[in-house]
């Protein structure tokens, strides 16, 4: 089978007819957003309440793919190949996205001359955010929910795998199965969020709240575009990989990413799409929820970027020594920003804390747009976390 001639499956059908009801929920939030404020103001509930029973029920998912996926990994040959090679490729893509950041942060420089009046920016965060600045170690510990069940599910992994029990095998897929459907019929109301979600936007921050921090969003979104269309393009170009046909084939599920601000939304239907393109099953669910914590390329652009805005901003010295160790920092508290919309921001907040030479005082400035920046860091990531998926399943393919 052609890597790109997919099979005709719930996922696909259902997002054909999906992405038209999307463009007519994103025009609608936006004449909602614009023209009855007030009303929209007051979507946010929604949304809060969706992202959290998707996370709810993608948590477990997560739990069980990972450890069916370290249990088949005991089951081929090559196992250890496939782990170095992905550990290799992680670390080397943080690095790198870390890098971009911090390049075109030097280049761009988006936090020097702004002429910024704080007294004309949205200079309010919700009030769980607000919390977290205050109660940082707590919150670092609650936003790292996900690394902790994915390192305690790859010790169970571990312990499953040399049990090599094939009821235990077909148990944790079954529960996949499960988790799937009822996810994929919880997407019935995706356009209602994505309405809620772009009205929302549009009442709060509008256009005009993107003007004076245009330089930060434009720096994000080119950093975001040379690492997929130059970096990503040019590690697929090396391993064979028909990049353009690749973007083309998931092209619904990076829709569903941007309109819905986060890449957890597209978790589920991205197993069943690179499955039915015929890369190997065992690497793909191995592969993809491990991703999701520590190939996040999108987060260490944002990330980066944000630092060297802030430093500019407040007219902040620094060496190479802390720009190692700011590097470093990243590259740890990057690892949390897998979750629901806002998670990077959280991010953000902890990483500036455990840095210590950069005030949290105005840091309201930064998330008056980081909706606009949440869009660039959710897909960056989604399709870092699918090429990484594809190219080591291609270096490892099922027949080995």
């Amino acid at each position: 089978m052609s890597p790109f001639q997919t099979k005709k499956t719930f996922t696909s059908k259902y997002l054909r007819n999906l992405t038209l009801y999307v463009f007519i929920a994103i025009i609608g939030g936006v004449v909602s957003g614009y023209y009855f404020p007030a009303f929209s103001r007051k979507l946010e509930l929604i949304n809060y309440y969706f992202f959290s029973i998707l996370e709810a029920l993608i948590l477990p998912v997560i739990f069980i793919a990972i450890i069916y996926g370290i249990v088949n990994l005991f089951e081929t040959k090559n196992s250890n190949k496939i782990i170095l090679h992905t550990a290799i490729y992680f670390l080397s893509i943080t690095s790198i996205s870390i890098i971009l950041g911090f390049s075109l942060g030097f280049l761009i420089k988006p936090g020097a001359d702004t002429g910024i009046d704080l007294s004309k920016i949205h200079s309010t965060i919700p009030k769980r955010f607000e919390f977290a600045s205050q109660n940082s170690d707590f919150f670092t510990l609650y936003n790292s929910r996900y690394t902790i069940f994915l390192l305690l599910s790859i010790l169970i992994g571990i312990i499953a795998g040399k049990l090599r029990s094939p009821k235990l095998t077909n148990v944790l897929n079954s529960g996949m199965e499960l988790f799937y459907i009822v996810i994929k019929y919880l997407y019935i109301a995706l356009p209602i969020i994505i309405f809620c979600n772009i009205a929302y936007g549009i009442s709060i921050y509008g256009i005009n709240t993107l003007l004076p921090l245009s330089k930060i969003v434009a720096t994000v979104y080119l950093a975001s575009l040379i690492f997929i269309f130059g970096i990503l393009n040019a590690i697929c170009h090396i391993y064979k990989l028909n990049f353009r046909e690749f973007l083309i084939s998931i092209k619904d599920e990076i829709i569903l990413v941007m309109t819905t601000s986060s890449s957890k939304t597209a978790f589920p239907m991205i197993f069943e799409k690179l499955e039915s393109q015929g890369y190997a099953k065992k690497v793909i669910r191995f592969l993809i929820p491990l991703g999701y914590n520590f190939n996040l390329a999108g987060a260490c652009i944002y990330l980066s970027a944000s630092c060297m805005f802030l430093v500019q901003f407040y007219n902040i010295p620094m060496d190479v020594k802390d720009y190692g160790i700011l590097f470093l920092i990243i590259s740890i508290t990057s690892k949390t920003a897998s979750g629901v919309p806002g998670s990077g921001f959280l991010a953000l907040i902890f990483t500036l804390d455990k840095f210590g030479k950069i005030p949290l005082t105005d840091i309201a400035l930064l998330y008056s747009v980081d909706r606009f920046m949440n869009e660039a860091r959710s897909v960056t990531n989604f399709i870092g976390i699918a090429v990484s998926a594809a190219i080591i399943s291609k270096l490892h393919p099922a027949s080995e």
